[in-house]
């Protein structure tokens, strides 16, 4: 009898949960409709944020929100007890989770077992937490940044931030961010003026644009290919044109927004517990 499976029995047999099929217990479907009632934007016919896997009309015991379905994360939530997993990245390794490339792959059964043995949902939920006004993931990563105070006013993501150099903004990314690999490039004197910050990989013509803008001489940025936008910057940089770039990488850049996520459901989503669990950066020194 697997983890999930067994802690329900419990929590039915203590009184705390009614029987199968009660009308307290949501389904995943029903945890997914109610989040769309909670969004600024409607809901897009072509869209990614769909069930991966496991069945809509499972019930739930518990939610997990994570920046990425991985075995560890699967695996977390499990000994949680939540088997509707919220994941904002795809969980079968490209954008439309196609799994073509996956058959008879060992890694895919791997963790195809892990899900099955727990009875787990995945949800993905990228493309609206986004166009949610405001954006989920810049709300959650502008908090962990400790931004706010310097966010200009009607602006999302420009930062007023005169007097400090490039090598202080990058020591605070350090003590934001201990456990992460943090890449600059520019002057570590430079002194920054406005920085805007670019979660996620939005494209390399969005970096260069905000670069472009006189005023802006930082973007700190989730990923981009190292010869388009970096190599931009880079140039910018060896020509003496004080414009300098931080790389956090892409996990980075955007998990505090899927710990907002799990703040926003706790405040509708009151049958079942809500988590945060975090992926963290794949990355190692």
């Amino acid at each position: 009898m697997n983890l999930i499976i067994s802690t329900y029995l419990v929590l039915t047999s203590m009184g705390i949960f009614p029987g199968t099929g009660s009308e307290d217990l949501l389904t995943a479907a029903e945890v997914v409709e109610r989040m769309k009632t909670e969004l600024t934007c409607k809901w897009a016919k072509e869209t990614v944020d769909t069930f991966k896997a496991g069945s809509p009309e499972q019930e739930i015991t518990g939610v997990a929100c994570t920046f990425m379905a991985t075995v560890d994360v699967l695996k977390q939530a499990a000994e949680l007890g939540c088997n509707l997993v919220i994941t904002h990245e795809p969980t079968y390794y490209n954008h439309l989770d196609n799994k073509d490339l996956l058959k008879n792959d060992k890694v895919y059964a791997a963790k195809q077992a892990i899900i099955e043995e727990n009875n787990l949902v995945v949800f993905r939920f990228h493309d609206h937490w986004h166009r949610t006004k405001p954006d989920g993931i810049y709300v959650g990563m502008i908090d962990k940044l400790e931004w706010r105070p310097y966010l200009i006013e009607g602006k999302r993501n420009v930062f007023e931030l005169s007097g400090l150099t490039l090598a202080e903004v990058t020591d605070h990314m350090k003590k934001v961010f201990p456990e992460a690999i943090i890449r600059v490039i520019g002057d570590p004197d430079l002194v920054i003026e406005k920085a805007a910050f670019s979660a996620g990989a939005p494209g390399s013509t969005a970096h260069i644009r905000w670069l472009q803008r006189e005023e802006i001489n930082l973007v700190v940025i989730g990923e981009a290919p190292e010869w388009e936008s970096l190599a931009y910057v880079n140039d910018a940089s060896q020509a003496g044109l004080s414009k300098a770039m931080i790389i956090l990488g892409h996990t980075v850049s955007e998990e505090a927004g899927m710990e907002y996520c799990a703040t926003w459901m706790s405040s509708f989503i009151k049958e079942v517990p809500v988590h945060f669990i975090a992926a963290g950066d794949p990355f190692h020194q």
